[in-house]
């Protein structure tokens, strides 16, 4: 019976420690070198590292970066990773959950193989406020979830903003072989980057949040509709034509272009009291 509680102890430590359920570590040469090069480091650069594991990415992106901040949750491999890296000088390795700890204050890039439970939260910290020194990053997702992040047009309000302010590309399919353990399904690399200049206002974030929503309630709906309930007929005629935006052109079919048009025509011409409300 004894045996049997250590054994339940044992598991419950594991699913609820700092390894998340998500986390699969990347082992495959090949491919570490694929996502490393996708950003094309400089011996000037900041790198964040997200999960930094046994350090398959910390030493090589330390080869070529003139800082690594690597972060781990996991006490054992922060033990591993700090012995690996005393005589690296320029490697510093932070025991702390990403989601609690303070982003960097300078310029910073991103590598990271993360955790695929908690992909849209390490996003939002990235890409959200928080993140304003994140220049960018090359990121392993599901495929699944870079393929959401990457196809041309989105219903998603949250990651219409982020891309006001950064591009966003998938580089390659990575095979789940190349972890271990294995993930349920291939992953793929993206890259992020942030827009030279963004296409909203960075103070205006959450009124082109919730001007998103509210256009992306019902994305079908024809842009006249859509819209004629923030701008007046006068307003709304003269907005169109400068977004080069169709009266019948449905709201899902927006370009990045054509909602920042309408957004800050919104800002500029329409009284606030009729503003959606976030």
């Amino acid at each position: 019976m004894r045996k049997q509680n250590k054994k339940h102890r044992t598991v419950r430590k594991h699913k609820a420690g700092p390894n998340f359920s998500g986390q699969h570590l990347l082992h495959h040469p090949r491919t570490i070198k694929q996502l490393i090069d996708t950003i094309r480091l400089q011996p000037s650069d900041t790198v964040l590292e997200i999960g930094a594991g046994k350090g398959s990415l910390t030493f090589p992106i330390a080869a070529r970066a003139g800082k690594v901040i690597a972060v781990e949750n996991d006490a054992e491999f922060v033990r591993m990773l700090r012995a690996k890296a005393e005589d690296h000088p320029h490697i510093n390795i932070v025991e702390a959950d990403f989601r609690q700890m303070r982003l960097p204050a300078g310029p910073f890039c991103v590598i990271a193989n993360i955790p695929f439970s908690i992909t849209t939260v390490i996003l939002d910290k990235l890409l959200g406020v928080e993140g304003r020194s994140f220049q960018r990053g090359a990121l392993i997702l599901e495929k699944g979830a870079a393929i959401r992040f990457t196809e041309s047009a989105t219903l998603d309000p949250r990651l219409l903003l982020w891309r006001m302010q950064f591009h966003f590309d998938m580089r390659k399919v990575i095979p789940r072989t190349h972890f271990a353990p294995p993930p349920r399904v291939d992953a793929a690399i993206i890259r992020v980057a942030r827009r030279d200049t963004s296409l909203v206002p960075e103070k205006e974030r959450r009124r082109f949040a919730a001007f998103a929503s509210y256009l992306l309630r019902e994305p079908r709906l024809m842009a006249e509709h859509a819209l004629g309930t923030i701008f007046t007929p006068a307003q709304l005629k003269i907005t169109l034509r400068l977004a080069h935006v169709r009266r019948e052109q449905a709201v899902a079919s927006l370009s990045l272009e054509q909602w920042a048009a309408l957004f800050l025509a919104m800002l500029q011409h329409v009284a606030p009291h009729r503003w959606p409300r976030g």
